[in-house]
């Protein structure tokens, strides 16, 4: 099948630069075997990484992966966001596009995507396998780049877009997923960090030893060859360029035969304290916080390339404990067979007016991240959290994953109200196993809606996700 490039319109003032286009709203509808590549008018680049991260962000592989290409008119690239597309492309009016070109260049993503296990419905929701999967379908590996965008001072322009504020950052991420030997290291740069709030922005300065003060000058020491008698060169200064001996009182005239000067120090003009020494103390410019430089955090910022572990995890997914924990304690159906309970429930409702359900939502947020930091011991951790779910949700409740962390389930005869009670019970009773237990916390969102003949589970899905 030939493929062809589509335009994402995202404004109403994007130039038209291509015949075949869509919009946000109809990514669902499209036939994405027919896509070769996605083009955004980036004549307004802020404008069009926004948009290119909405596409990063959607759930469904064939989307978040397809090639993305930047269109705009010659100039500078200045910006680290250029390097978040796959390409970019210069317009220039005298000439057209031969798109052609880039459908050819790109095709190789597509045959990789094309090869992914074909599941019905499935998405990527398990931001690990998101990242894996963008780097192995490129063939590339996460280069960091030094930006004084963004606080940490690097960052992985390819990969940025997969990250929303409520994730972890793209630099730990990818430490966990070197831990997990999922991704092979190389040394790009050390860099110190702030230990209190991992800025990169840092102002070096000597302090004096004794007050504190940054107020320092550096003044020469003077050697005295005759008398032994050493002082900062302030000591010996007696009108104009002249030099006397505070100790012995001789007028010193040639250096390297009446005296030297053997070193610098450090003198202080608040407490008049002169040494060698000084502290070297980093303010941070993000938080304000000064800390000596010891106690800064020196880290590798590395390049990292997939191993062979990563390859096949990026391929086939990685195993997610929860999710197989609750398939046995709730008997998960797939998201198939739960939009067909649905749509039973809907009809059932409308033909009997008797009666109400609700469809509720969970998403458990940062549960990536208790995976990575427990190792085996998470499947404890799963294990008790599952339980929690079985005890709040009853054995008519039907329950689908539609991600590793997001889960849905119709409770039939239960009012939205009724629906919200039992979200916020099993929200405090999550709360409190992981405060209790393990002393930090995971994020929960929650929400009910009512059963009703206009509901669509995958649009209220990706509604509630983009909320």
């Amino acid at each position: 099948m030939k493929k062809s490039p589509f335009q994402f319109i995202f404004a109403e003032t994007n130039a038209v630069l291509l015949e075949h286009s869509i919009t946000l709203s109809q990514l669902e509808q499209i036939n994405w075997q027919q896509v070769s590549f996605l083009v955004l008018d980036a004549t307004n680049l802020s404008a069009a990484y926004a948009a290119l991260v909405q596409l990063r962000q959607q759930a469904l592989p064939q989307v978040y992966l397809r090639p993305i290409v930047f269109v705009a008119a010659k100039g500078s690239r200045e910006g680290w966001q250029w390097q978040a597309a796959d390409a970019v492309i210069e317009k220039d009016t005298d000439h057209a596009i031969d798109w052609s070109v880039w459908s050819e260049q790109l095709e190789g993503i597509n045959r990789w995507i094309d090869t992914l296990p074909v599941i019905a419905g499935a998405v990527d929701g398990h931001l690990p396998v998101r990242l894996l999967r963008l780097l192995a379908s490129r063939q590339i590996d996460a280069a960091p780049l030094a930006s004084a965008d963004i606080c940490t001072g690097f960052i992985y322009p390819l990969l940025q877009p997969l990250f929303t504020k409520q994730d972890m950052g793209a630099i730990q991420m990818l430490a966990f997923l070197e831990e997990q030997r999922l991704l092979s290291p190389t040394l790009f740069e050390r860099a110190h960090f702030c230990p209190h709030c991992d800025s990169a922005f840092l102002n070096f300065k000597e302090t004096c030893i004794e007050c504190g003060s940054q107020d320092l000058d550096v003044v020469e020491l003077v050697h005295h060859f005759k008398c032994a008698f050493t002082a900062d060169i302030s000591r010996f200064k007696r009108g104009g360029d002249s030099l006397v001996c505070p100790k012995c009182d001789k007028q010193l005239r040639h250096i390297g035969v009446d005296y030297d000067k053997p070193s610098v120090v450090n003198k202080c003009r608040v407490c008049q304290h002169v040494s060698q020494d000084a502290n070297v103390m980093a303010k941070c410019f993000s938080c304000g916080c000064s800390t000596e430089t010891k106690f800064l955090d020196l880290r590798r910022v590395n390049r990292y390339q997939l191993t062979s572990v990563g390859l096949n995890a990026a391929f086939y997914g990685l195993q997610t404990y929860f999710t197989n924990i609750l398939e046995e304690e709730l008997q998960l159906v797939s998201l198939r067979e739960f939009e067909l309970f649905v749509s039973i429930e809907t009809a059932r409702i409308a033909r009997y007016g008797k009666s109400q359900s609700a469809l509720a939502i969970v998403r458990l947020i940062g549960l990536d991240k208790i995976h990575f930091e427990l190792g085996s011991k998470s499947k404890q951790v799963f294990s008790e959290l599952a339980g929690i779910f079985k005890a709040v949700l009853r054995d008519t409740d039907v329950v689908t994953a539609y991600n590793e962390s997001v889960f849905a389930i119709l409770m039939t005869e239960t009012s939205k109200d009724k629906a919200d009670l039992a979200l916020n019970r099993l929200n405090k009773a999550v709360e409190r196993l992981f405060s209790e237990n393990l002393d930090r916390t995971l994020d929960m969102q929650i929400q009910a809606v009512n059963v009703e003949a206009e509901l669509q589970v995958k649009q209220t899905l990706e509604q509630f996700l983009n909320n």
